[in-house]
């Protein structure tokens, strides 16, 4: 079973060689353009943050149909990757609830039958060039763009890293240099498992969170500016969130991998040296469908002006259209496109047809 992510190769040599496409779907019909936080685009799937690790990949998955392109989480400092492996299947074959919360899975290199059935664990510790690189690479990302015509817009996803001062002032650094490098729009990370300092958690502190949005959408002005959240257990929580950065924010993306304890069938981390790592796939989408609309309610009962982006578990069409029928504004896929390229050709002719 092909992706255009190799998850037998280490982070960097499939960010110097991939994405490992052997095919591509022909090239989708004319269709009406609709519109994204201000931008006229073909369609409105896209890939979030995670598979996307530079030019190249953004360009190739651009061409592949998907509209919605979001840049690997870039930082102030260049960061390393944590070591192979960084990603293996588990061995879940139906939707996580939170009564599983608080129990290990089981992972390893075997991959299920069906690409509909494909849940991964990974850990990459959002790794990132120096900024003097990845700066240059986006460039290069949107020249790309701009040469395939109108329709496409390029999401930079930035972070701020601990260390480097006050952390709201170095996630609005961040967003500025990829602004400065031809960012359409901004996501800021609010959310990951994967690494054990403050960064990752942001999403469930409302005041901190908030603080950082409002300081990274006063450095970026105009540019339309998304966060990107993790699952909230508890509804409160999850409205005081939505409250406090609804003024300051144009759009919510969610969520981002479950956090797990993922073992061996021998009992011992599957991934050494990470106890606890990220789960995303097939079987986080009933958590992530909950909580999208959880958002979508609070939206509506008190008026907010921000756009809802789906994320988790979108592995075919017809999970889109279950977004949809949410009321999500837009709906990204990761693992879905990882392991389907032709995603977003099959929605192009189910829409069509529909």
């Amino acid at each position: 079973m092909q992706a255009t992510y190799d998850i037998h190769r280490s982070y960097e040599e499939n960010y110097q060689e991939g994405p490992f496409i052997t095919e591509r779907p022909p090239a989708r019909s004319p269709v009406s353009k609709q519109t994204f936080l201000g931008f006229s685009v073909h369609s409105l799937l896209g890939v979030p943050a995670g598979p996307l690790l530079n030019a190249n990949w953004i360009l190739a998955y651009a061409d592949l149909g998907f509209d919605l392109l979001v840049y690997k989480t870039v930082r102030t400092v260049a960061t390393p990757s944590h070591p192979n492996p960084n990603c293996m299947f588990l061995n879940v074959y139906q939707p996580l609830v939170e009564t599983d919360f608080g129990h290990p899975l089981m992972a390893s290199m075997t991959p299920p039958t069906s690409k509909e059935m494909i849940s991964i664990t990974n850990s990459f510790g959002m790794p990132s060039r120096d900024p003097k690189l990845w700066q240059a690479d986006i460039a290069k990302a949107k020249a790309g763009l701009v040469s395939r015509g109108e329709g496409q817009v390029l999401i930079v996803s930035t972070v701020g890293t601990p260390g480097q001062g006050d952390l709201a002032a170095d996630y609005a650094k961040a967003a500025t240099l990829a602004v400065e490098a031809g960012a359409d729009m901004i996501e800021i990370n609010l959310s990951c498992p994967n690494v054990v300092t403050g960064e990752g958690s942001v999403y469930t502190d409302p005041v901190f969170s908030a603080q950082i949005s409002q300081t990274v959408k006063k450095a970026i002005g105009t540019v339309p500016l998304i966060i990107k959240i993790g699952y909230i257990t508890n509804p409160l929580t999850l409205a005081e969130m939505v409250r406090a950065n609804a003024p300051h924010v144009d759009a919510i993306s969610g969520i981002n991998t479950l956090s797990f304890e993922v073992v061996n069938s021998n009992g011992t981390s599957a991934l050494p040296g990470r106890l606890r790592s990220g789960v995303c796939g097939a079987a986080i989408r009933q958590c992530s469908m909950n909580q999208a609309g959880r958002i979508i309610q609070l939206k509506q009962k008190e008026k907010y002006d921000f756009a809802v982006i789906g994320v988790g578990g979108v592995m075919t069409t017809s999970h889109i259209r279950e977004y949809q029928n949410l009321g999500v504004d837009a709906v990204m896929s990761a693992t879905g496109a990882m392991w389907n390229p032709w995603l977003a050709y099959d929605w192009a002719l189910a829409s069509a047809a529909s």
